[in-house]
């Protein structure tokens, strides 16, 4: 900050699947938000309104200024007495949401109280972790030492989730040698950063003092070299009421306890590094850099001179916030919002790990792009579509499994559902696997494996014998006429059977029809090594003499998995039905009909070639005791004449 004002104007300044069913594989714990805020302020000393710093800080938990809200994860400040850092650290969490606590980073103070303040830096452990040996203190000149932070983002193992902050209080005043002092100490942080790895994240911030665009200090953080910073408002001049949203100081122009002189002055800054402006991993998003209170409108004035339309639809709710911005500080919160990193979360969504032959069926898992818990619904709760980087990942599949799948799932889009097909082609057991991979910059989550237990089973294999591969089948019984209802057992088989072969169903028997019903099957499903009876009855009541036959369609199936098939199979049931005081004469075959069959078997008796009982004797015609030709005549009368 500026400690002298000068001609009126002050001057100062974020599965196993086997199966590995609802597992999320990889990302970020659940509730993690989707983007970095990264605010960087000058306090005066804590000399302002405590309780009017506290509702500032309020109200950047829920600025929704460039469309959604979230409470800070990084603060750093200039002028922070020893004595300040544990009521500043009481401010803070007082006024944080529920859920967030703020903690004290690496703080240092090399004999600053006596030039207004050291550097201190606050962040929120559940969002960043502090490297501790990363910090390092840099003399800036005029009795002040910028300080270096180096933080990690939570839940991210990637080099590239590392960033670097730096936090400065350079000389102010508006002399040639101020300017001059200005620039070494700019140097001295330039050299610091530059002696990092190219590609390194870093941001500069803090209250610069520098005046106008020209100026060596401001044009020094923008030279070439590893730690080469661009300003997210551009290089052009920020002087004047056209430039009147950039600036930060001084938001008190008349009654003030602190440096007066209105809004006219950029002292405050925050710019960093290509790696931040890239759109890939950890990047600043677009837009969201402002002064954080500044409407455009109160140039040379109090910020809260008149109405302030800061929230262009919320006129109290500006007015609120500039007239706590006026008396808690000399300058005004510079604000910027960061994308996180993609966060890969694959999740199990369905197997049919159980497949016949030839079957056409896949491994489907689903790929998100942040917390799991997140991606119920767009937009998600204030989440922005740039929260997360957008996530381009690739998925193959290996054993079981064939074939890739590669796509990008956006921050704030639902997840994609990815299928690998099953390699079906033979049967067996084998494990498929999809690991899903990501290109995207500082990923986490990548890669990731889900892992399912496949079998591939040959068709079940119906039978009528349990040897031999039969499909048709008959059946025959001779029955006494009304002797009642008889049962009639089929059994059926899947020949074949073992662990690598389905189990057969059968599903449906057609074309039963009276005398014959039934067709009662047990079981009639999940049919393996045992065999399946199907049961008919016969009722031999009220019917006449004779032969009875009925043609039966039996279909069968695989059991149901993707791949089954179907099969229809033959049975034809003969009964005969006799008198039950046994057969007439001429009747030779015993079958209770006369027809020509009664002629082929007596001849086959005559000629020794049939010894049936019933046979030989129904030929003796003459009952003499034995067929011979003496019982060719009275057959012939008989036939002829029965």
């Amino acid at each position: 900050m500026n400690e002298s004002s000068n001609a009126g104007h002050s001057s100062t300044w974020l599965i196993s699947l086997g199966l590995a069913v609802g597992m999320v594989i990889g990302g970020l714990t659940p509730g993690v938000m989707g983007q970095i805020r990264i605010v960087n302020y000058n306090i005066a000393g804590l000399n302002g309104s405590q309780p009017a710093l506290q509702a500032v800080f309020a109200a950047l938990n829920v600025d929704d200024k460039p469309g959604f809200a979230v409470a800070p994860h990084l603060y750093v400040f200039q002028e922070v007495h020893s004595s300040d850092t544990a009521p500043l650290l009481t401010l803070l969490n007082a006024a944080a949401p529920p859920g967030v606590t703020y903690a004290l980073g690496t703080y240092t103070n090399i004999g600053e109280n006596s030039t207004s303040g050291a550097q201190a830096m606050y962040f929120r452990a559940d969002t960043l972790v502090e490297d501790p040996a990363g910090h390092v203190d840099i003399f800036t000149q005029a009795g002040r030492y910028a300080d270096r932070w180096r933080l990690r983002l939570a839940e991210y193992d990637s080099p590239a989730a590392v960033f670097y902050i730096y936090s400065a209080h350079l000389k102010a005043s508006n002399t040639s040698t101020d300017a001059s002092t200005r620039l070494t100490g700019a140097t001295a942080i330039r050299n610091d950063a530059d002696a990092l790895p190219a590609g390194t994240h870093i941001i500069y911030a803090g209250d610069w003092n520098v005046y106008h665009n020209g100026e060596a200090a401001y044009l020094r953080f923008l030279a070439a070299g590893n730690g080469q910073g661009f300003d997210p408002l551009g290089t052009g001049s920020w002087a004047g009421s056209v430039n009147a949203i950039k600036h930060t100081q001084s938001p008190c122009a008349t009654g003030c306890t602190l440096v007066a002189g209105g809004m006219d002055d950029r002292f405050d800054f925050q710019v960093s590094t290509g790696s931040f402006q890239d759109g890939e991993g950890l990047s600043l998003v677009a837009g969201t850099y402002r002064s954080f209170g500044n409407d455009g409108a109160h140039y040379d004035t109090n910020i809260n001179s008149g109405n302030n339309s800061y929230y262009p639809t919320d006129i109290p709710r500006s007015n609120a916030l500039a007239g706590n911005l006026k008396i808690a500080s000399d300058h005004l919160p510079v604000v910027a919002d960061y994308q996180f990193p993609a966060a890969m979360s694959v999740m199990f969504a369905s197997c049919p790990c159980t497949v016949i032959v030839g079957a056409a069926a896949s491994v489907q898992v689903t790929v998100a792009n942040g917390p799991i818990d997140e991606l119920s619904a767009v937009p998600r709760g204030g989440i922005p579509a740039v929260a997360f980087d957008e996530l381009d990942y690739q998925a193959a599949g290996s054993g079981a499994l064939f074939g890739s799948v590669s796509g990008t799932v956006f921050s704030g889009d639902p997840p994609d559902n990815v299928s690998l097909p099953i390699d079906s082609s033979v049967a067996g057991q084998a494990a498929g696997v999809i690991t899903v991979s990501s290109t995207s910059e500082a990923v986490q989550g990548s890669p990731a494996t889900v892992e399912a237990a496949i079998r591939v089973l040959r068709p079940a294999n119906g039978s009528f014998s349990s040897e031999a591969d039969v499909n048709a089948t008959a059946m025959s019984d001779a029955l006494e006429l009304d002797s009642g209802a008889h049962l009639l057992s089929v059994p059926l088989f899947n020949l074949g059977f073992d662990g690598d072969q389905s189990t057969l169903e059968i599903d449906a028997v057609n074309g039963v029809a009276l005398p014959f019903s039934g067709g009662i099957v047990t079981p009639a499903t999940g049919i393996g090594a045992m065999w399946a009876d199907i049961e008919f009855e016969f009722d031999t009541t009220a019917l006449v003499p004779g032969t009875y036959e009925n043609e039966i369609e039996i279909l069968v199936s695989d059991e149901d998995v993707p791949g089954e098939t179907t099969s229809a199979m033959s049975l034809t049931l003969t009964v005969s039905v006799k008198s039950a005081t046994g057969p007439s004469t001429g009747d030779i075959d015993c079958d209770s009909d006369l027809d020509m069959d009664d002629v082929a078997a007596f001849c086959t008796v005559l000629l020794g070639l049939d010894i049936d009982a019933c046979h030989v004797s129904q030929a003796d015609v003459d009952t003499s005791g034995s067929a011979n030709a003496d019982d060719i005549q009275p057959f012939v009368n008989f036939f002829l004449s029965p």
